[in-house]
């Protein structure tokens, strides 16, 4: 079943693509700097502003904002659509290189930003690849904490107001997901940070929901609680 996915300019999008039957495909350097080679390609042809990634051996993570205009679909399309014609050469390899269609969530940046983001770094450490998120250079963590990394990122104003320099800033990040690995288990899977079609307060969920009033979500378990002031909504009817 293809994955149900809400739109929109000015959105804030965790997304999750995964290699074909979650295979392996990301082995070498040069298959994870040509991704970011096409991310950043993208980035200027499309205007979005990526502000998190972590890239694994078969599925991807990104956390983008879309201000110029409503085109997710476009921007994935052509990152990977391109990435896989380019890898399938070079690999001299034909058929899929994805799986079923990108996971996208909306997610409320006032509250569930930086939530998103330690989720998206912690990924390798999650899953015993490493045991501290520094260790993988392919994702943002040490962008984030040193100011370097393969790729540039734009920094979310959220992330700026952590402090008035880049050392107060890169101190306060690391202190706080910290914090967030040992109060809120970000070390656990959490499926409503990936598969969860939004995401965040409640009031905010209704108000996407008010403006996209051709879905008609469930009543039913339309939302469980990840605390007491965030929810995720699970699905729509379309």
């Amino acid at each position: 079943m293809r994955p149900t996915r809400i739109s929109m300019i000015n959105g804030l999008f965790h997304v999750t693509t995964r290699c074909d039957n979650k295979n392996f495909y990301f082995r070498e350097d040069e298959d994870f700097t040509e991704y970011l080679k096409i991310v950043e390609r993208a980035r200027k042809k499309y205007g979005f502003k990526l502000h998190a990634y972590c890239l694994t051996s078969n599925h991807v993570h990104l956390l983008l904002s879309t201000p110029v205009e409503d085109n997710l679909s476009k921007l994935m399309q052509y990152i990977n659509g391109m990435y896989a014609r380019i890898y399938n050469r070079r690999h001299k390899r034909t058929g899929h290189f994805w799986g079923e269609r990108f996971y996208s969530t909306i997610v409320e940046s006032e509250n569930q930003l930086l939530s998103t983001i330690f989720y998206i770094e912690l990924n390798m450490t999650r899953n015993g690849v490493t045991k501290h998120p520094k260790e993988w250079k392919w994702s943002s963590y040490n962008q984030h904490t040193k100011g370097k990394g393969p790729i540039e990122i734009d920094f979310h104003e959220i992330y700026m107001a952590l402090g008035n320099t880049d050392k107060e800033r890169r101190n306060k990040y690391i202190t706080m997901m910290s914090d967030r690995i040992i109060q809120k288990g970000l070390l656990a899977k959490q499926p409503q940070v990936t598969y969860g079609l939004i995401f965040g307060s409640e009031s905010f969920i209704k108000e996407i929901i008010g403006n996209h009033t051709n879905h008609r979500y469930y009543t039913n378990r339309k939302h469980f609680a990840v605390d007491e002031t965030t929810f995720c909504l699970r699905k729509f009817k379309t």
